[in-house]
Formats: C-alpha cells, sequence, structure tokens
C-alpha cells in the first residue's frame, strides 16, 4: 500500500487573505504548499436580526476575490453551505480516505458567537486525532494579554488601555510580529502572482467531498436583494486604498473630522473581513515608533486604531454588552421609543440637515462618516429619546463595515451607556456640530439635494430655510436636552 500523502486544512473566517496570515503561513510551511483553504457558511449567523444584504455581498466578493487569489497561486477555496460543526469532519473524514490530514489551523476571534462555536468545533476535531493550530490575527493584542494587575482585570477606561497597549507595543516581541508582516506586503506590491501552493480541491484522486463549491450560489442569490454599489473588494483593492491613504495621513488629524473631505482611511470595510489586518496597516505605515505622546497625524490614526482594540477587549470581557449596557444602572433607561420618529431617522427626513444628510449616505453607499456616526447616534438617543439599541441595529443592518465590536462600542459611547463613555450631559447640539464641521454644507448639499439653492446660513440656522421644500425640525433641540438630562438623572 503506497503511503498517503499528508495535506493541511486551513479554515478561513475573518482572515479573508493569503499576505501575512501567519496561520496559513504556518500550516503551508508544515505541509509544503499543500494546503487547502475551506469556508463555512454559518446558518445561524446568517438569520441574526442584523443580517445585512449589502454587508453580506461585500463579503462574498471578498471571498471571491479570495477563491480567485488561491487559485492563482495554485492553492483553492471551497465555500460550504454548511455549518463548520457539520462540515469540518464530514470533510476531514472524506479525505482521509486517501490523504493524511493531521492538521487544522485558524485565526482567532473574539465575539460571543464565534468563542462558542470555536470551543464546539474544538472539541469535535479532537476527537478525531487533529492536531490544532490557532493564531492571534486582526488584533496586535489579544484580551488576555492586557490587563491592570491580574489576568482577569481588563481596563473600563481607554487612556489607561492605550498605555498599556503602548507599554506591549514597544516590546521585542510585539515589533517582531510586525515585522513579520513585511513579507505579506511584498506579496502585495507584486503585479503578478506567484506559485505558493500545490494542491487544489479539483485535483483530489479517490475522494468523495460530501459537498460542492456553493459560493457563486450565494451570490445570486443574495444579489436579487442589493440596492447600493458594492464596492470592489479583497487584499490587492485593500491594500490599493491603504497606499492611497499613506499619502494623505499628515493631515488625517486635521481632516478626519470634516465630512466633506476625504480624510479618512476608509479601510474598516477591510479589517473587518480580514482582506488587511491592523498589524499589515502599522507596519505599512511605519508607525512602529510612534507613542501616546506625540500629536501628529500619524498617532492620531493609530490611536483610533487602538480604540477599535479596546472595544474587542471590552466585548471579550463583557460578552453581554452585545445586548445590555455596559453602565448597569442605564440598562433600565425609560426611553421614549416613537416608532415613528426612529423611522423618520432611519429615513434622513428630521429636518435636521447634518443628521439627514448621514442617515441618506448611510443609506445609498452603505458608508457614514466618522463624526457624522457620533452626531446622529447621539441625536437618536439624546433628541430623539430612543434606545440605543434601535441605532445599533440599524446600522449594522446597512453599514458595509458593520462589526459588532467597534459598532456597538460607539454606541454605547454616544448614549453615555458604554465604557468610557461621553458624559451623559454631554450633548451634541446637532446645529452647531453642522456649522463647525460641514461649515460651507458641502456635504450637507451633497446628500439632501433640497438644500442645494440655500446659502449654510441658512441650512445651519434652526430657523432657517424658509424657502426650501426640506421639513422644518421634527423637535427643538433644547426641549429634547431637558428631557435627556431628567431621563438619566432619573
Amino acid at each position: 500500500m503506497s503511503e498517503q500523502k499528508s495535506l493541511g486544512l486551513h479554515w478561513f473566517r475573518r482572515d479573508l487573505r493569503i499576505a501575512g496570515n501567519q496561520a496559513l503561513q504556518w500550516n503551508w510551511k508544515k505541509h509544503n504548499g499543500c494546503v487547502l483553504g475551506i469556508f463555512c457558511f454559518d446558518s445561524i449567523f446568517l438569520s441574526r436580526s442584523d443580517f445585512s444584504h449589502h454587508r453580506f455581498a461585500l463579503f462574498l466578493k471578498t471571498l471571491a476575490a479570495l477563491q480567485n487569489d488561491l487559485r492563482a497561486t495554485g492553492g483553492d477555496l471551497l465555500v460550504v453551505d454548511a455549518l463548520p460543526e457539520e462540515a469540518l469532519p464530514r470533510v476531514i473524514q472524506a479525505l482521509r480516505a486517501n490523504y493524511d490530514v493531521q492538521t487544522i489551523t485558524w485565526n482567532r476571534d473574539y465575539e460571543p458567537f464565534a468563542r462558542s462555536r470555536d470551543q464546539k468545533c474544538e472539541a469535535l476535531l479532537q476527537d478525531l486525532n487533529l492536531e490544532i493550530k490557532t493564531f492571534r490575527d486582526h488584533l496586535i493584542l489579544e484580551p488576555h494579554e492586557i490587563y491592570k494587575t491580574q489576568p482577569g482585570d481588563f481596563y473600563q477606561v481607554y487612556s489607561p488601555f492605550a498605555r498599556k497597549w503602548f507599554d506591549h507595543y514597544h516590546s521585542d516581541d510585539i515589533q517582531k510580529r510586525l515585522s513579520a508582516q513585511k513579507a505579506g506586503l511584498q506579496f502585495l506590491e507584486k503585479a503578478s502572482a506567484e506559485p505558493l501552493f500545490c494542491l487544489q480541491w479539483k485535483d483530489l484522486q479517490n475522494v468523495n467531498l460530501p459537498y460542492v463549491d456553493q459560493l457563486q450560489t450565494f451570490v445570486q442569490k443574495n444579489n436579487q436583494s442589493v440596492t447600493i454599489p458594492i464596492p470592489e473588494s479583497g487584499s490587492r483593492e485593500a491594500f490599493a486604498q491603504l497606499q492611497a491613504f499613506k499619502e494623505k495621513m499628515a493631515v488625517y488629524k486635521t481632516q478626519r473630522d470634516i465630512p466633506s473631505q476625504k480624510g479618512t482611511s476608509r479601510l474598516s470595510v477591510f479589517l473587518k473581513n480580514g482582506s488587511l489586518t491592523t498589524s499589515q496597516i502599522i507596519t505599512y505605515l511605519g508607525l512602529h515608533q510612534k507613542n501616546e505622546k506625540t500629536e501628529d497625524g500619524p498617532t492620531r490614526y493609530l490611536k483610533e486604531l487602538i480604540w477599535r482594540e479596546f472595544y474587542y477587549h471590552i466585548l471579550y470581557h463583557r460578552p453581554e454588552v452585545e445586548k445590555k449596557a455596559f453602565l448597569t444602572k442605564y440598562e433600565n433607561l425609560n426611553w421614549e421609543n416613537n416608532q415613528t420618529w426612529f423611522q423618520r431617522w432611519c429615513e434622513g427626513t428630521t429636518g435636521f440637515p447634518i443628521v439627514d444628510a448621514g442617515m441618506r449616505e448611510l443609506n445609498t453607499t452603505g458608508w457614514m462618516h466618522n463624526r457624522v456616526r457620533m452626531i446622529v447616534a447621539s441625536f437618536l438617543c439624546k433628541d430623539l429619546l430612543i434606545d440605543w439599541r434601535w441605532g445599533e441595529n440599524y446600522f449594522m443592518k446597512m453599514l458595509l463595515d458593520g462589526d459588532m465590536a467597534p459598532n456597538n462600542g460607539g454606541w454605547q459611547w454616544a448614549a453615555s451607556t458604554g465604557c468610557d463613555p461621553q458624559p451623559y450631559f454631554r450633548i451634541f447640539n446637532p446645529w452647531l456640530q453642522s456649522a463647525k464641521f460641514d461649515p460651507q454644507a458641502e456635504y450637507i448639499k451633497r446628500y439632501i439635494p433640497e438644500l442645494r439653492d440655500c446659502s449654510p446660513a441658512e441650512i445651519h440656522n434652526e430657523a432657517g430655510r424658509e424657502s426650501c421644500a426640506y421639513p422644518r425640525p421634527m423637535v427643538d433641540h433644547k426641549i429634547q436636552k431637558i428631557k435627556a438630562l431628567a431621563l438619566y438623572k432619573s
């Protein structure tokens, strides 16, 4: 009997790239390039209340880009329509009919659902005498690595968390991890793909696979519900946008809050799916030596990446924040939850131009500028007195970059219910916010054509716009502010 050929299996999840994928690389080295990729669609996840056809379309596009990249380099990706706890054991047992499969790799995830799923899968795969290797990927520092005095004693305020993060960041261990990304970035810089892998699913011999690839089936079915343009995706597109951002990073600090300018990185859609990671961004932008005391554009951007990590750590240590207030004293606020008001907020017809422009941008593009996200969130919670969970859910349904930890953290920050939140008595005035951050009303006019003939002074004035076919403000900000303060004090 001939010796069985050895191969490895890599389970892709939110690490949809070849470049700098440490788990895939480890498996590749162990099996001399004979590694097969698999992705399992989870019906439970696809039935969530905040499921988004638009974000799913982007995810599918990213999967297709990954599949193409793998095939162009001699590898492959099998996309199956089955729960991973069902699909992985069946596929491994089928492969073992003619191949020596002893290893599976994946990159770790930190969301409550993912952690539960991974524990279940790990137990099942260990029963198959499989070597399981998991790796850090989309965080620089994992939740167990940063604590106050002992493991589990986690930071609940951003500033001390960031100081401790920077302490670790400058260590030799972290700097080595970042340097390890240089090879992956060089791979992305090359115009053409080179052979890396030595096996594709179609090349398997004497294997009766229980699944066929379902990627295009999902694409065709989901596209029927897509109503906005879905941008290009994948690791090469992510790298192109990273290169573009490097050119304007110096002005990031001054332009990041101006929604009419392209002053932000727009990389969050790639971070969500793992076609790009924080470590790659930091390495390519040369942020290695930055520290928390620097006040330039690059450091300001690095601190925003740390906010993202902070919210992941909070979600890991307090998974209940997915559905509940981090500050338990605010869990049962007596929200008014006016359904009609909420609908007008969703549609962008509140009569508050900066709020409506933001919501229309979201509804037509799947994106909203970060400063405007804060404004519309504050408006929903503290002007309309509507539960932050309603807004968080709507954002997840509409945002192409909808990502549980930063989305939840941002909403709870705005609602003053979260960790290190904006104090409840600090309430954004939407009129002042629009005048400060969109003084010429360029952003507002871009998304509200009814206001294109109005002057900035009219647009930023609650009493203005008499000549414009645009709704009057649905509430009085001053009155609602008083109500909001009473709500939180009670």
